[in-house]
């Protein structure tokens, strides 16, 4: 009876020591898992920082460039709206210079006459 309560005893012991030298293993395995999963966070959070800095640097100058074209759209348009100013002005001045050329009495139209062709 002793020996197998001492077979039992040593049975347990052993059984302790493998289950003890699993847990061993298992907390190992288990603390580089832990230490690859903080190196894969690390580089996730790093790709995460470059792709938000490269997104900004995108937007930042889609920004620059949709402000350029909207300078030099800007800057056509003024300059379109002078030189409709300028043909308005023109044919305001030829129309109202036709209208008092076709006012002027005879004597009149042979003065303008006379000095147009000195100045020609």
């Amino acid at each position: 009876r002793e020996k197998e309560i001492q077979s039992d005893i040593d049975d347990a012991i052993a059984k302790y020591s493998e289950a003890t030298a699993r847990l061993a293993e298992a907390e190992k395995s288990k603390a580089q898992a832990d230490q690859v999963v903080a190196e894969i966070n690390g580089n996730i959070e790093k790709e995460v920082a470059g792709y938000e800095a490269s997104l900004k640097k995108t937007a930042t100058e889609a920004a620059q460039r949709a402000d350029a074209a909207e300078e030099r759209n800007l800057q056509a348009l003024r300059d379109d709206v002078g030189a409709a100013y300028e043909r308005f002005i023109s044919q305001q001045a030829i129309s109202r210079g036709v209208k008092d050329l076709k006012a002027l009495k005879g004597a009149q139209v042979s003065k303008y006459t006379d000095a147009m062709m000195q100045q020609i």
